[in-house]
């Protein structure tokens, strides 16, 4: 019969990687991605065919840069384009084949549907950690009713388990947390206020 508790080490595994991915996930978001995502659901049509911009251009975003440049695959194109980012409100400037759109200043109802995204990306990450808790212990509760280890097995990697989750748990809250503070620099306190009621 095992005396030893080695079902947890499964569990602290899992969290850690779930963290290092979950910090890669969360370096993506960025108030930019509110106007790309508003340009790349830029729709047209041609000869009674409806194209994505993706068909028409391609859309470069660096997140130092104070524009969106857009390159257009077909000049004779370039007007259509223009008339569309004028019904989103985005200035803009056509050069040859480049249109650079000027970045805009997001409203904090923007920002905040970039926070919900986040709010997401956390919950989905907790729901992984969940199961990554819950998986050892049933291995441990599967063994123990197979008589293979002892009552204080099973118990310890429970407690470890829990435990593994609640310090992952933290992080991630603490990721999130200071990921959303750069996001929303001086409407973090807004953003306080307003979850609390």
């Amino acid at each position: 019969m095992i005396k030893e508790e080695n079902y947890s080490i499964q569990a602290e595994n899992l969290m850690k990687a779930l963290i290092f991915d979950f910090e890669e996930t969360i370096n993506d978001f960025h108030e930019d991605l509110f106007y790309l995502h508003e340009i790349k659901k830029l729709r047209f049509n041609i000869n009674n065919r409806i194209r994505k911009i993706s068909d028409l251009a391609e859309i470069k975003n660096n997140n130092e840069d104070a524009y969106y440049q857009i390159i257009v695959f077909n000049t004779e194109y370039s007007e259509l384009i223009s008339d569309e980012l004028d019904t989103l409100n985005l200035s803009h400037e056509t050069k040859g084949q480049l249109i650079f759109v000027k970045k805009k200043k997001l409203t904090f109802n923007q920002l905040m549907t970039i926070v919900d995204e986040i709010e997401k990306s956390k919950n989905k990450i907790l729901t992984k950690c969940s199961k990554a808790k819950l998986e050892p212990i049933l291995r441990a509760k599967n063994a123990l009713e197979n008589e293979f280890i002892e009552q204080h097995v099973s118990r310890e990697t429970s407690d470890k388990c829990q435990k593994f989750y609640e310090k992952t748990e933290k992080s991630i809250n603490d990721i999130t947390e200071k990921k959303i503070k750069k996001l929303l620099k001086s409407d973090y306190e807004r953003y306080l206020l307003e979850s609390i009621k």
